[in-house]
């Protein structure tokens, strides 16, 4: 994979230090955090550190495909490096990826068979919900 500096390069976005951290911060895998997260753990690394810096950083990384959001039914929003097509499980506020490119491919035929090429699907995005069984 990319550094991150060189993936905000190829995006001509500049590597400023909040950025760069709040890639870090999302970059491993099952990385879910919410902005006043994200802002908490960053602030002692960045003293000058805002919130309104956060949400901004994260709403330019959204548009640049780098970073996706995820709305859980209490509204909390939490954010994520983009990794492409997955499954999130939901269980309260905690969030489990899950990858399966065969249940993605069946998902992706199955459009193209109601809707034929009226649809072309850019991105696949599922929330399950439910819970661990005791």
């Amino acid at each position: 994979m990319d550094s991150i500096k060189e993936i905000l390069q190829e995006k001509k976005m500049k590597a400023s230090s909040a950025r760069l951290l709040l890639l870090e911060k999302l970059q491993p895998a099952q990385a879910h955090y919410t902005a006043e997260e994200l802002f908490q753990s960053l602030k002692p690394v960045l003293p000058g550190l805002s919130l309104a810096t956060i949400y901004k950083n994260l709403e330019d990384l959204q548009q640049a495909g780098i970073v996706r959001m995820v709305t859980l039914p209490n509204q909390v929003r939490q954010f994520e490096w983009e990794r492409g097509d997955h499954l999130h499980l939901v269980e309260g506020n905690q969030i489990t990826d899950l990858e399966d490119d065969a249940l993605f491919s069946k998902i992706k035929k199955l459009i193209a068979q109601t809707l034929g090429s009226e649809f072309e699907v850019e991105n696949i995005d599922v929330q399950v919900f439910g819970k661990k069984k005791k």
